[in-house]
């Protein structure tokens, strides 16, 4: 038995609650056993006042069950295996407003020298952080919680950890809640326990241990989640060049046709006629087969807006001077500026790609030697989903398509891999957006020595005339 005085006796309860909360089954209540989990700290009065005092004054408990019997050893062979109704244990259930009071007392300078730490404040990638809109905040709390959900054994809470792999240490703690508290109105999940800046579980875990989240995943998650994944894959910034082509080519007529129509409903030709070529990719030249295929990408477009609430409706009307007809499209008003706008961006955003990296390269070689380039490492390798730079340390890639693009740069070692075997079935857009998210999430050991750079950035060795990227080693 350790000595303890009477805040310390509370802290180390506290903490036990906790601690058996983690690991209880969902809507079971939480069993304290005094030997094993208490390790005996207690004499039997001192338990009873101390949980009386939890449950009566500070309310954030509910005794269910008091021990009539205390346990000595774990196994004793005259009881009856089959006699539970009395099993040396508290039963008790957590009330909500356990978490704030826990917390408060977290906050105490005589715990935070009883547990030797003091309170943590995450450090999150400000740079990042400014850049990130709600939808990609919202994105990386979601992913986090299915992947944390993959290791949770049946019955038991999904621990969310907040770490550099599932990036949530790139938000701030305020916007992971609030999201959590949002994704728990589809009512897919239920929040067991929230975590802030502030707020350490546990007596013995390492003082650089992040916090975490405590959930319950619902039975209805997996249908919401592949519902949310087949949205996202719609969103702009995930659609392909063409698909971009065909909302972009219709956007633009739409917008001009709401500068004087002054009503939400306007109508489009079905094929502009005669045709000034705005995108060559939609019509690449004029015959019967090009002119249908674009018809049917203007219709396709119109469906794509509909579906991202840009529009209300839309319908095909034949009567037309030259035979083509025209789509009748009834605008949300209140989304489509917005929408127009994040299309065009994302548009520019690819233009632009696309130009720095098939404008030719005339740089001479230059020696690596020059550079301080370092010859690629044999104590480089994969291992399962991780790839390990040595002593740089390593960096987790679960999603197919990051991998596949770390592959192909890593299996070059060092040399250039071009733009065409890097997108495999993506364009060149993501590569550029892959590649620069893959960076942020490298170990900062390996930031320091480990640059991924594309041809227009890097003179070290010959390059190939197409864009391509490699991973330059410096010492």
């Amino acid at each position: 038995m350790t000595m303890m005085d009477g805040k310390e006796k509370i802290y180390f309860l506290l903490n036990r609650i906790d601690d058996a909360r983690a690991i209880a089954p969902s809507g079971q209540p939480l069993i304290i056993d005094p030997v094993n989990d208490l390790n005996q700290n207690y004499r039997d009065i001192e338990l009873k006042q101390l949980f009386l005092k939890l449950e009566k004054d500070e309310k954030i408990l509910s005794v269910l069950q008091i021990p009539s019997r205390i346990k000595q050893i774990d196994i004793v062979e005259d009881l009856d295996p089959y006699d539970h109704i009395d099993d040396g244990c508290w039963h008790i259930e957590l009330l909500p407003a356990f978490d704030s009071y826990f917390s408060k007392i977290q906050q105490e300078p005589e715990y935070q020298e009883y547990s030797g730490r003091r309170s943590v404040s995450y450090k999150t990638n400000t740079n990042i952080n400014t850049l990130l809109t709600y939808e990609e905040k919202y994105d990386i709390v979601v992913r986090a919680v299915n992947e944390a959900r993959k290791t949770t054994p049946t019955g038991y809470h999904t621990k969310l950890k907040i770490t550099k792999v599932n990036r949530l240490q790139e938000l701030d703690p305020d916007d992971i809640s609030s999201i959590l508290f949002k994704v728990q109105e589809a009512e897919v999940i239920k929040m067991v326990s929230t975590a802030n800046a502030k707020f350490l579980t546990g007596n013995d875990r390492l003082p650089n241990e992040p916090d975490y989240y405590a959930l319950e995943i619902l039975d209805t998650f997996d249908g919401w989640f592949v519902r949310y994944r087949m949205m996202q894959k719609s969103k702009p910034e995930n659609i392909d060049w063409l698909n971009l082509l065909k909302a972009l080519d219709v956007c633009s007529d739409i917008d001009n046709q709401l500068q004087v129509a002054r009503t939400n409903y306007v109508s489009i030709s079905s094929f502009p006629y005669p045709y000034i070529g705005r995108f060559l990719e939609l019509f690449p030249y004029d015959s019967i087969g090009t002119r249908k295929a674009y018809q049917q990408s203007r219709w396709e477009g119109v469906q794509y807006l509909i579906k991202e609430k840009a529009a209300f409706e839309a319908k095909y009307n034949n009567e037309d001077t030259f035979g083509y007809g025209s789509i009748g499209i009834k605008v949300n008003l209140v989304n489509f500026d917005d929408f127009y706008a994040k299309i065009k961006q994302e548009f520019e955003k690819r233009k632009q790609t696309l130009e720095e990296e098939n404008k030719p390269a005339t740089h001479t070689k230059v020696s690596e030697k020059a550079n301080d380039v370092a010859l690629w490492s044999d104590d480089f390798r994969w291992e399962g989903n991780d790839f390990v730079f040595g002593v740089y340390g390593g960096i987790n890639l679960v999603s197919s398509d990051r991998k596949h693009i770390f592959k192909v740069l890593t299996d070059k070692k060092g040399g250039w891999a071009t733009i065409s075997e890097l997108k495999g079935n993506k364009d060149a857009g993501y590569v550029r957006s892959t590649i620069k998210q893959i960076e942020d999430r490298l170990p900062e050991k390996a930031k320091e020595h480990i640059k991924i750079v594309s041809t227009q950035e890097d003179d070290s060795i010959e390059k190939p005339n197409a864009g391509a990227y490699r991973i330059k080693i410096q010492r």
